[in-house]
């Protein structure tokens, strides 16, 4: 008996500690679901929060496309998103964004429409002899040191636009444009743009 006895002691010892290994490890468990769920839970919040968009025009571009304004909210900041939109193939009712569009904080919404009612006011830049297009620089936006909004205004041989791009400022000073982060408006619908930027209540959900 006392030679057994330190080998059962030993024995209720190393299932004791199976157990408290058993409960440590279910306790992680259920710790890192709770942390899986709540970042889940932090992520749908993020994108519920992506998705909260509120269009406040739609302005005719073409039979088969729109300019949309709307209005996006993200982190608590709020911003304006002037793109394109075209009809789906398969389907005429749905509307598809295009990467034709600019995106800006609404602390530059009257910057912009100050930009847009300049650019509507002065005369349209002449096309140089062998060219097909021509353009004038209405105003620069500051963003920061990096980057800016230019407004310019162009024309070719049979339209006149007006261009809201995001430039931004490369090694030497210089300030290049983004290719994807800008849109040309046409001079038939730039009223109806502004009108669409100066629109504080929602037309509907997007």
């Amino acid at each position: 008996m006392s030679r057994a006895f330190p080998f059962l002691f030993f024995s209720e010892f190393k299932k004791e500690v199976i157990r408290e290994k058993e409960k440590v490890f279910l306790m992680k468990s259920i710790s890192k679901t709770k942390k899986e769920k709540t970042n889940m839970q932090t992520q749908t919040a993020v994108q519920d929060e992506k998705q909260e968009i509120v269009v406040l025009a739609d302005v005719p571009r073409s039979e088969n496309d729109i300019y949309r304004i709307s209005r996006k909210h993200y982190k608590g900041n709020r911003y304006l998103d002037l793109r394109i939109f075209f009809k789906a193939k398969d389907d005429t009712a749905t509307l598809v964004p295009c990467l034709k569009g600019v995106c800006f904080a609404e602390k530059f919404r009257e910057d912009i429409i100050a930009g847009l009612i300049m650019a509507r006011t002065i005369p349209q830049p002449v096309i140089p002899e062998g060219k097909t297009i021509a353009s004038v620089t209405v105003c620069d936006i500051s963003v920061s040191e990096t980057e800016i909004f230019r407004i310019s205004k162009g024309c070719g041989k049979k339209t006149v636009f007006v261009d809201i791009r995001k430039f931004f400022a490369s090694k030497d000073g210089a300030f290049i444009p983004f290719k994807t982060k800008g849109v040309s408006i046409q001079e038939t619908a730039l009223e109806e743009v502004i009108l669409g930027l100066v629109q504080s209540g929602p037309k509907h959900s997007a």
